[in-house]
């Protein structure tokens, strides 16, 4: 007759809850470091570098030990001109080797952020 949540007045109607649920938060998916991730996968970051560095360079020189799917490129200054982002798409073999190219790329200087 009426599915949802609204009656035919457009007056919200108020759901039982059910008392034999104990862990409401049992249902929410597993945390990132629970998830699995099926390895070779290809893998896109954003690396922001603050705008004065010359990071671009040593960026792309730290990129290509690793297998790069989509060249390092420039995507976008920030507003107020202190930041520039770089994309660059890059296939990943296991997790040893992301969380090594994480750590290469966070070492060039002016880099300020890895996602």
């Amino acid at each position: 007759m009426n599915a949802g949540l609204l009656s035919r007045r457009r007056v919200a109607k108020l759901v039982p809850m059910s008392l034999s649920e104990t862990d409401r938060f049992a249902r929410l998916p597993a945390s990132p470091s629970e998830q699995e991730v099926a390895y070779p996968a290809e893998f896109h970051f954003r690396i922001l570098t603050e705008s004065e560095s010359a990071a671009e360079a040593a960026l792309a020189a730290a990129v290509a030990s690793y297998q790069v799917t989509v060249p390092l490129a420039f995507s976008r200054g920030s507003s107020g001109g202190r930041y520039h982002a770089y994309s660059v798409s890059v296939n990943i073999r296991n997790r040893e080797e992301l969380l090594a190219f994480d750590v290469t790329v966070k070492q060039v200087p002016g880099v300020r952020m890895v996602l």
